[in-house]
């Protein structure tokens, strides 16, 4: 699970900035329903109204603390090994890519890739994100568990990988 737990991790942060404009919107919608009494018309109590924006801003906050964490992990690694995260799951780069860029050969580009995915393993269970907190604050999450899925079922890193 570390590989799974690094590369959902890492995948759901590059996402971020979409996820929470989401939250962001689903909390306006929410808030201006409160204010013109919409959400009373559609038969929605106030309450469920309130317990539905504390839910989304809870949820917020969790996914800005996952932020704070990768951003922490890759800042405590060796700047070549965290560049190499950047590139592969935040610009979405190839590995062919990433050894263009780095002038290296695609097979160094793997080894890398894979030392920096063990030492940011490494970095995110020195912050307290092991697999357990890991399952139990962020696989909860529906987009961070459709990661998840995605990424067990074999398919996103190959066809990734392959793209022109």
């Amino acid at each position: 699970m570390t590989e799974n737990r690094c590369n959902t991790v890492l995948v759901a942060y590059s996402a971020l900035p979409k996820i929470l404009k989401e939250c962001d919107a689903a909390f306006n919608s929410r808030l201006q329903s409160s204010f013109m009494s919409a959400h009373l018309q559609r038969g929605i109590s106030t309450e469920k109204l309130v317990r539905e924006m504390i839910d989304i801003n809870r949820r917020k906050l969790a996914l800005l603390q996952l932020k704070e964490t990768v951003e922490n992990a890759a800042g405590s690694m060796p700047s070549a090994l965290s560049e190499i995260l950047i590139l592969r799951f935040v610009k979405g780069k190839t590995f062919q890519e990433i050894a263009d860029t780095q002038n290296i050969s695609v097979r160094t580009a793997f080894r890398r890739f894979d030392r920096a995915r063990d030492e940011f393993a490494r970095a995110l269970d020195r912050l307290g994100l092991d697999e357990k907190t890991f399952r139990k604050h962020y696989l909860t999450d529906p987009v961070v568990s459709a990661v998840c899925a995605r990424i067990d079922d074999g398919e996103y890193f190959t066809a990734k990988s392959i793209r022109e």
